[in-house]
């Protein structure tokens, strides 16, 4: 691309000699390149080169995306869910982690807090283990190549040991996350982290018969009663009813920026 680059730089001064080198080699014949012919080709790889860096760009936004949820999960399955803290926006306006089904957290400090509810003394609950599958990727990156969106499915395994019984418990949970990035620094940070609950049940039940008009929300909720929060759940932090019907994530739409009144 260099080199590119510095063809086209010298756009004027390539024109000219190409067409007098052709000329002179055509003995001056009416085959010869014209400098306008020149400029024309030089206009069309320019701008042949200008897309293919913009290509190039979202693919790596897209791959840096994707790499920063992956390594949200590996970090959340290694019990190290404080770290996720460090990659989230430090100046953005209107940081938010919602809980599923519990409410959301906001601000600076809205990560940290998150993550404190699987560290006890900057240590893993006591036969902790939680790992969460995320499928179904679709991200959008805006224009102006400094916001993006992006919704996921996510299944998941979690275990742990019951504090007063001492006996270890198995459970599905099984999610859908809507999140928003930023770009700061020229490093893509989470914004705005929302899981959305589908259910929450242990190994052995069946989650139709389970929630039977009750919904998911109480189940999410009742293994983090101690939870404070900051504001409650939007009106899609709704999980599987068999009574009803699942709300709909809307998947992210292109634009040129991502409106701050608009994250998940």
């Amino acid at each position: 691309m260099n080199f590119i680059k510095s063809l086209i730089g010298r756009r004027g001064f390539l024109a000219a000699a190409a067409a007098t080198s052709t000329a002179a080699l055509l003995g001056g014949t009416a085959n010869a390149a014209q400098p306008e012919d020149i400029e024309k080709r030089l206009a069309a790889l320019e701008e042949a080169n200008k897309k293919l860096e913009r290509e190039v760009t979202l693919a790596r936004d897209i791959q840096e995306i994707q790499k920063l949820v992956g390594l949200m999960q590996h970090f959340h399955t290694g019990s190290l869910d404080m770290k996720v803290a460090d990659y989230f926006a430090k100046k953005a306006p209107g940081i938010r982690v919602y809980f599923p089904g519990g409410g959301y957290w906001e601000g600076p400090d809205a990560p940290k807090k998150m993550g404190s509810l699987f560290s006890t003394g900057g240590k893993p609950p006591v036969g902790m283990m939680a790992m969460h599958l995320m499928t179904n990727c679709v991200i959008e990156v805006a224009k102006d190549g400094q916001t993006a969106k992006g919704v996921w499915h996510a299944s998941g395994i979690v275990a742990m040991t019951d504090e007063k019984t001492k006996k270890p418990e198995a459970m599905w949970e099984w999610n859908r996350y809507g999140i928003d990035f930023i770009k700061e620094d020229g490093k893509w940070c989470f914004w705005r982290h929302h899981i959305y609950p589908l259910f929450q049940i242990g190994w052995d039940e069946n989650w139709s018969e389970r929630f039977g008009g009750k919904g998911s929300k109480s189940a999410v909720v009742a293994t983090m009663p101690n939870m404070k929060m900051d504001g409650p759940p939007g009106p899609l932090d709704v999980g599987y009813d068999p009574n009803g019907n699942l709300p709909y994530i809307p998947e992210p739409q292109p634009c040129q920026t991502s409106d701050a009144k608009a994250l998940y």
